[in-house]
């Protein structure tokens, strides 16, 4: 199955976040040859497939994934998204229109997240993807527990404060991607 549309908006919208994600990834599965990619080209860990046939999630935080990460959300389906599916984004006091196959990256380990429910007769599903904090801690420790790391005398480095700070620190800001969107759209009038 070819997923190519959730890392290639996180490349395009979060280009640090991104090789980030590759390269734990890629590294993961090159020192344990049992792992292998979901789909091909694939920097997401982890994918949820949630075939309802009226899925809805409830008010929360997905405390396991990387905290300064995104999550690829997708919903499928067929619903009238101007009455139900909405995604609700809590502490941005947000509710914004949840299209079927349109896709929203959500930093859903630090904000509470939910959708509203559709109509009788309707269908939504979703297609989820996103990368446990754990794999990046694992790597970070040298392909170990955090506890067998300190049972040797190592410490991860930084604080958790400098840590996050780097973390935050890859994410994209507004500026970074309108750039982007102009290069872009000059370059492709420049070929017409």
């Amino acid at each position: 199955m070819q997923v190519s549309w959730h890392p290639a908006l996180l490349q395009v919208f979060q280009p640090e976040l991104y090789k980030l994600y590759d390269h734990t990834l890629t590294d993961l599965c090159e020192r344990d040859l049992t792992l292998r990619r979901n789909f091909h080209n694939n920097v997401f860990a982890c994918t949820t497939f949630n075939v309802g046939p009226h899925t809805a999630t409830r008010k929360h935080i997905d405390f396991l994934n990387l905290a300064y990460g995104m999550c690829a959300i997708t919903p499928l389906g067929n619903y009238d998204h101007t009455r139900g599916g909405h995604i609700v984004l809590w502490e941005l006091r947000m509710v914004v229109e949840f299209p079927v196959c349109s896709t929203a990256l959500i930093p859903s380990g630090v904000v509470s997240h939910s959708n509203i429910g559709i109509s009788p007769g309707e269908t939504r599903h979703s297609f989820t993807q996103y990368s446990a904090g754990r794999l990046f801690r694992w790597r970070e420790a040298g392909h170990q527990t955090l506890k067998n790391l300190r049972k040797g005398g190592g410490e991860l480095a930084g604080t958790g404060h400098q840590r996050w700070t780097e973390g935050v620190g890859k994410l994209s800001k507004w500026a970074d991607i309108r750039r982007w969107l102009e290069a872009h759209a000059s370059s492709s009038e420049e070929a017409s």
